[in-house]
C-alpha cells in the first residue's frame, strides 16, 4: 500500500489557502478500505471566507459583465484543462467512489468533460436579452405612449453547490457550468469522502484563468458548513444534490434569506412492465438496473409487473441477477462493484433486513458478496412479492435491491406507482402504446420512459413531490440561475 496523497488547502479567491485547521478528512478505497487520499475539513470561517469571495467577484466584476464571447472563452478553456486531466479524474473517481472502469470512463468523468465544452458552447452564444419590443401605452395613445420595452436574463448572484458522493465529476460540472455560463459565482463543497476531484477542478479553473473569486471549493466540510452555505445572506442560489432529509434542511435555512434553493433529492422510481409488453426487449434484463451498485436517485428500482408475466419476469430477473459478475472496479470484466462507503454498506444491509422482516420474499442474495474480505461489496439482491407499503418500497435504498412489486390492471398501475413521496423518474412498457402514453401522463414524475430508459441527463432532469425543486440539464439548467428583469423607456 503506497502512502495516501495528502493536500492541505482550500481554493479561495483565486489561490490557494492553507487550510486553518489541522483536521483531516480520510478519503477510503470503497474497494480496499484502505485510506488513498486525506483533504482538510472546512471550517465555517473559510466558509465565510470563500462565499465574501464569490461576493466580491460578483458585485465587483468582471464576470458578471463579461460578453458572452468573453465568458465562454474562458469556459472553453476550464474545459481543455478537465480534458488535460481526464486520466486523472477516472483514476480519482474510481479511489474515492469505487466507480466501474467503464462507468468512469463514460457517465461518471469523460460525458461531464464533454458537456463543459458543451456549456461553453452555450456560454459563447448566451443571450442577455430575451424580449425588445416597441409598444403603445394603454394609458396614452400618443406619440409620446409609445414605449420600448426590454426583458434581460440577469444572472442570479452568489451561487452555492452541493454535490453527493454517487456522481461528484458529473455533478460539479451540471450545476457549476450553468451557473458560470449565466454569469455567477461558485462555491462547491462536495461531500467531504468524495472530495478529492474537487482538487482537479481548482487547478483546472486556475489554470484556464477562471477570475478570481469566481469558482471556489472547500474540501472536507462537514454539515456545519453545508448550513452556512444554505444560509448564508451573501449566497443568492443555493444548487444540492442528495437525500430528501438534508434537502428539507436545506429549504429550511434558505428561507431565512429567501434565497432560491435548487433541490435533486431521492426517488423510488417506477418502472411499469405490462403483459403485452416486448419482455425480450425490456431493459431490465440488463445490468445496468444496478449502475454504479444501485446509487443513483432516478434509477429504477421499483418494478411493477402486470400478474399474467410476473412469475416470469421474476425468473427471468433472477437468473440475470445470479449471473452479475461482482468484483474490482478497475477490472473490465466486472460488472458490479463496492458500494461507496462503510456507512452506505451498513444502510443498504439495514434495508435488506427490513425487506426480510417485513415479509418479502428473498429471491437472490441478501448478503455480502462472497469471496470479498475487504471492500463494502454487497450481492445483488432481489425481493419479489413486495407491497407498496413496506419500507422497502417506500424508501430510497441507494443499493443493488430491486423489489418487484405485482399489479392488475392499468388503473392499479398508476395508484401504486404515485403512492410514492418522490417523483423523479419513471417507465412504461407495453405494445399499446395509447395505453402507454396515458400511463406516462398519468403517473407524477419528472422523467418518463416509453418503451425505454429515460435519459435524464438530457433534461430538463428534476422530481415531482419530494424528489426536488427545480431543473438541470442545458438551457433548463442555466434558467435556474437566471433572473429575468424589465427596463422601459
Amino acid at each position: 500500500m503506497s502512502d495516501p496523497y495528502v493536500h492541505d488547502s482550500h481554493f479561495i479567491d483565486g489561490a490557494w489557502r492553507r487550510a486553518r485547521s489541522d483536521e483531516l478528512v480520510d478519503i477510503v478505497d470503497p474497494a480496499t478500505e484502505e485510506i488513498v487520499a486525506r483533504v482538510p475539513a472546512a471550517t465555517t470561517e473559510e466558509t465565510d471566507e470563500a462565499i465574501r469571495a464569490a461576493h466580491r467577484a460578483f458585485h465587483e466584476g468582471p464576470w458578471p459583465w463579461m460578453s458572452p464571447a468573453e465568458r465562454g472563452a474562458i469556459l472553453q478553456r476550464f474545459a481543455q484543462e478537465l480534458l488535460a486531466r481526464k486520466d486523472e479524474l477516472i483514476d480519482v473517481t474510481i479511489a474515492e467512489t469505487g466507480a466501474l472502469i467503464g462507468l468512469a470512463n463514460g457517465l461518471q468523468v469523460a460525458l461531464p468533460i464533454e458537456y463543459a465544452f458543451r456549456y461553453a458552447d452555450m456560454a459563447r452564444n448566451f443571450d442577455a436579452v430575451s424580449h425588445a419590443a416597441i409598444s403603445g401605452n394603454p394609458f396614452d395613445d400618443s406619440p409620446a405612449g409609445r414605449q420600448t420595452h426590454v426583458v434581460q436574463k440577469a444572472p442570479a448572484g452568489v451561487v452555492s453547490i452541493i454535490t453527493p458522493f454517487n456522481y461528484p465529476v458529473l455533478l460539479a460540472v451540471n450545476k457549476g457550468f450553468p451557473a458560470l455560463v449565466a454569469g455567477c459565482t461558485v462555491v462547491l463543497k462536495p461531500t467531504p469522502t468524495t472530495s478529492w476531484h474537487a482538487i482537479v477542478f481548482a487547478e483546472a479553473a486556475a489554470a484556464a484563468g477562471v477570475p478570481d473569486g469566481v469558482f471556489n471549493v472547500l474540501l472536507g466540510g462537514g454539515p456545519e458548513v453545508g448550513e452556512v452555505m444554505a444560509s448564508h445572506p451573501g449566497v443568492d442560489v443555493v444548487s444540492f444534490t442528495g437525500s430528501t432529509a438534508t434537502g428539507r434542511r436545506v429549504m429550511e435555512l434558505a428561507s431565512r434569506t429567501v434565497k432560491k434553493p435548487i433541490l435533486e433529492l431521492g426517488g423510488k422510481s417506477p418502472n411499469i412492465l405490462f403483459a403485452d409488453a416486448d419482455i425480450e426487449s425490456w431493459w431490465l434484463t440488463d445490468p445496468g438496473l444496478l449502475r454504479h451498485c444501485g446509487q443513483g436517485c432516478g434509477q429504477l428500482t421499483r418494478l411493477l409487473v402486470e400478474r399474467p408475466v410476473y412469475d416470469e419476469v421474476v425468473d427471468r430477473l433472477a437468473e440475470r441477477m445470479r449471473s452479475i459478475v461482482v468484483g474490482p472496479p478497475r477490472d473490465p470484466t466486472t460488472e458490479q462493484g463496492p458500494l461507496v462507503s462503510r456507512r452506505q454498506y451498513d444502510r443498504v444491509m439495514g434495508y435488506i433486513e427490513s425487506g426480510k422482516a417485513e415479509g418479502a420474499r428473498l429471491v437472490v442474495g441478501g448478503g455480502r458478496a462472497p469471496g470479498f474480505d475487504k471492500g463494502f461489496y454487497v450481492e445483488p439482491t432481489l425481493f419479489a412479492d413486495v407491497d407498496n407499503s413496506m419500507t422497502i418500497a417506500q424508501e430510497e435504498i441507494f443499493g443493488p435491491v430491486p423489489v418487484v412489486i405485482p399489479f392488475e390492471g392499468e388503473g392499479e398501475a398508476v395508484r401504486i406507482a404515485n403512492d410514492s413521496p418522490f417523483g423523479l423518474n419513471g417507465g412504461v412498457w407495453s405494445r399499446d402504446l395509447d395505453k402507454a402514453w396515458r400511463v406516462a401522463g398519468r403517473v407524477r414524475a419528472g422523467s418518463f420512459g416509453v418503451n425505454t430508459m429515460a435519459n435524464v441527463v438530457k433534461g430538463p432532469h428534476g422530481g415531482f413531490k419530494q424528489s426536488g425543486i427545480g431543473r438541470e440539464y442545458w438551457k433548463w439548467g442555466i434558467e435556474e440561475y437566471v433572473e429575468y428583469r424589465g427596463f422601459y423607456s
